[in-house]
């Protein structure tokens, strides 16, 4: 199982080995992890406009990613699937601290303040640390305050 952690700095943490910083092989191929991610299946098409390179260079980062994920193993076997010129990752095999967000305020939602305290909490707990806080891209800025203000809104009690 590869746990993905996207609040704070980008971490995997796999079978024992913490992956970290330039332990992707570059900015580019942790920005890629990131966006699949948070994303699920994007094209190749659609990488290389968030990036800002040309599809031959996110697919060499995406070759260079599945390497740094697990090293040895061919394509096929990745964690990082490809298919017909999309990408996303393995659901069977990743968890994403991001996921767990969003169940956590999703379970929140509609139940009387006393029961939405705990997932709040959890919620609250992972997202101690801004999402991407190490990544200065556009398109993590905007996700970084998509999910600040999800957080604050799941902190604002209802009026209804």
């Amino acid at each position: 199982m590869y746990d993905i952690q996207l609040f704070g700095r980008i971490e995997v943490r796999t079978r024992g080995v913490r992956l970290a910083g330039d332990d992707f092989g570059g900015d580019r191929p942790r920005q890629l992890l990131a966006l699949l991610a948070l994303h699920g299946e994007q094209s190749l098409v659609e990488l290389s406009g968030l990036i800002g390179a040309p599809p031959a260079t996110v697919r060499a980062d995406l070759k260079v990613l599945r390497d740094r994920l697990e090293p040895g193993a061919r394509g096929r076997d990745s964690v990082v699937v490809g298919n017909q010129g999309t990408y996303h990752l393995d659901t069977e095999r990743v968890r994403v601290d991001v996921a767990t967000f969003d169940q956590l305020i999703a379970a929140a939602e509609g139940r009387p303040p006393e029961r939405a305290t705990r997932p709040l909490a959890a919620a609250a707990f992972l997202a101690a640390r801004p999402l991407l806080e190490d990544e200065d891209a556009p398109w993590a800025a905007e996700l970084r305050a998509k999910y600040r203000a999800k957080l604050q809104t799941a902190r604002t009690p209802s009026t209804v």
